[in-house]
Order: structure tokens, then C-alpha cells, then sequence
């Protein structure tokens, strides 16, 4: 019995030398956010979109200018957007509507807005996603108006706010 035990325990011994590891790997991983929080996006950011419509048959060129302020917590206000659109031949339309919230989606580099009074100022979206990235001062989204009516035109599109 004493050798079969023996047997054994030498068995195990060479089985558990013939077992290799792997050396770990000690570079460091780059994460996938910049951690970006609520903080990183309070301030003024402007940016500016410019494209082409039609309208009645008509193509037409058209810039919007938008500018994001976002109020510190604690402040009387959270923030607004207003948006400038000129229309080439038309009268230029500007709305400002309020953001009643903003945050960082959890774990992502992704902030939202979240608006009210935006459908009288042809905002299409209640909540708008961005891109954030710190190391660049931007933030990246699709912000776009309805010119307002049956007849009215969509514009805006993939915009980015530099921080002023």
C-alpha cells in the first residue's frame, strides 16, 4: 500500500512539473474611456454644421451655429442650447431651448443632454447623445431642426462643440 501511495504522490509531483504557466503580461492596458465625468462637461461649447436642402424645388445652402452652455451643479440654471440657422435667402431662424439635465452615461465616454421646450424650436431629439473626448476639448453629436410646418425642411447633422 505504501508504494502505491508512493507511486501516486511521485505521479502527481511529475504531472504538476510538466504543467506550464503563462508569463503574465505586465504592460499596462490603455482603457477604453477617458473617464470623462458630469464635471468635464460643464462650460460653453460651440460648433457649426453646414450643409445643403431643398426647398421648393430649390437647392440651398445653409450654416447652423450652436452653442451648448452647461451650468456647474448647484447653479440656478443646468444649461441651454441655442442654434442660429442661415438659410441662404431666408430669413435666419434662432431658437434657445433649456437643458433640464446632463450626465456621463455610465462606464462609456458618452454625455447626454436632456431638453425641454425643444418641439416650438424644431429641436428633433428630447435627449442628445455626444462623444466626449478630453485630451480634444469636443464633443461630438448629431443636432439637427426642423424648419417648422408641412413644408419645412430637416438640417443639422454630425456636429462637434469645441469647449470655449
Amino acid at each position: 500500500m505504501k508504494k502505491i501511495f508512493a507511486m501516486l504522490a511521485a505521479i502527481l509531483l511529475c504531472g504538476s512539473m510538466m504543467v506550464s504557466c503563462n508569463k503574465d503580461d505586465n504592460t499596462p492596458t490603455t482603457p477604453t474611456t477617458n473617464n470623462p465625468t458630469k464635471a468635464d462637461m460643464v462650460g460653453t461649447w460651440e460648433g457649426s454644421f453646414q450643409g445643403n436642402t431643398t426647398i421648393e424645388n430649390v437647392a440651398e445652402n445653409y450654416t447652423i451655429n450652436w452653442v451648448l452652455t452647461l451650468n456647474a451643479e448647484g447653479s440656478n440654471t443646468v444649461g441651454s442650447l441655442k442654434y442660429n440657422a442661415t438659410i441662404n435667402g431666408y430669413e435666419d431662424l434662432a431658437h434657445e431651448v433649456v437643458v433640464n439635465d446632463y450626465y456621463v452615461r455610465q462606464n462609456t465616454d458618452i454625455g447626454r443632454i436632456c431638453l425641454t421646450g425643444n418641439h416650438p424650436a424644431g429641436i428633433l431629439e428630447d435627449m442628445i447623445d455626444f462623444d466626449i473626448d478630453l485630451s480634444a476639448k469636443t464633443l461630438k453629436g448629431t443636432l439637427m431642426v426642423h424648419t417648422g410646418g408641412e413644408d419645412g425642411v430637416t438640417i443639422g447633422g454630425a456636429t462637434t462643440l469645441n469647449k470655449k
